[in-house]
């Protein structure tokens, strides 16, 4: 397993980065971080070629990261399988991107947003950007996290097979030993769908996964990200996961879309999103 978490290297981000060192420690995954910078105008003439100075500025931020992911690491950093990877871009979200989709990752890490860093709202101009686009599941991490291990994984779910696939994507991601996988579906007052979708949902799942200790719930809300906080609090979850919908129903992929926008503004705990692309 390969977990890619790209980072702004600012202060703010130093929790998110000690968070996916110790989830790569967990899962025991190979761990790649990479910061994209842009180039800076060249002020004056220089008797330096454009690619001299491109590969020196690559090896000084080569050399910043490096700095900066050592002074800030967690003690156990030592045992990780860890590759740094600096990377110029003038568009930071493709770059992320490319490397993402190009690289064989099962977990891109963002920061989430942060309206104190360099770069502004990080992952509101950033991770939200890639909902829609990453081949790859992507985990956006609060920069105000302490780390607890993944022990309880909830997942909010509109009962359709696209939701069976994405939850046997979680198991693969997450080992079934000492793991809860809880199971919820929020009704509102315009969209009742009761208790036998629910048993047909269950049992469409049970069929196709093995997971140990799953449950099923339904919770009654005015509102999803409502529904979905009340339970939180009730249940403790240490990650919140949420499909990204296919274009075949733009209702459903804009809804969904702003559900896990709404939800990353408001949560203090990582939000997994999964890409239909991804399940394929």
């Amino acid at each position: 397993m390969t977990i890619l978490y790209a980072t702004d290297c600012t202060k703010n981000s130093v929790p998110a980065l000690q968070y996916v060192q110790k989830l790569s420690l967990q899962l025991k995954a190979d761990l790649v971080i990479l910061y994209v910078y842009d180039i800076p105008p060249i002020a004056g003439r220089t008797i330096k070629t454009e690619d001299q100075i491109q590969r020196s500025l690559k090896t000084e931020k080569q050399e910043f990261l490096i700095k900066y992911c050592i002074q800030n690491s967690i003690p156990e950093a030592d045992s990780l399988s860890l590759t740094y990877k600096v990377e110029y871009g003038t568009s930071i979200s493709k770059t992320i991107l490319d490397h993402a989709n190009g690289m064989d990752i099962n977990l891109l890490v963002m920061g989430m947003k942060d309206e104190h860093t360099r770069r502004g709202l990080f992952s509101g101009n950033i991770a939200n950007s890639l909902l829609n686009k990453t081949t790859c599941k992507l985990l956006i991490v609060p920069n105000k996290i302490s780390f607890r291990p993944i022990k309880k994984v909830l997942y909010a779910t509109d009962f359709e097979e696209e939701d069976i696939r994405a939850i046997d994507h979680i198991t693969k991601l997450f080992p079934k030993e000492d793991m809860s996988l809880k199971i919820v579906h929020v009704d509102t007052d315009d969209d009742k769908k009761g208790e036998e979708q629910l048993e047909w949902f269950k049992e469409m799942l049970l069929n196709k996964i093995d997971y140990g200790n799953l449950s099923f719930n339904i919770v009654t809300s005015e509102s999803i990200t409502l529904g979905l906080r009340k339970y939180m609090d009730d249940e403790n979850p240490d990650i919140v996961a949420l499909l990204e919908r296919d274009e075949h129903n733009l209702f459903k992929k804009l809804f969904h879309k702003d559900l896990v926008r709404s939800m990353e503004s408001q949560i203090n705990i990582p939000l997994l999103s999964i890409n239909h692309l991804s399940l394929k």
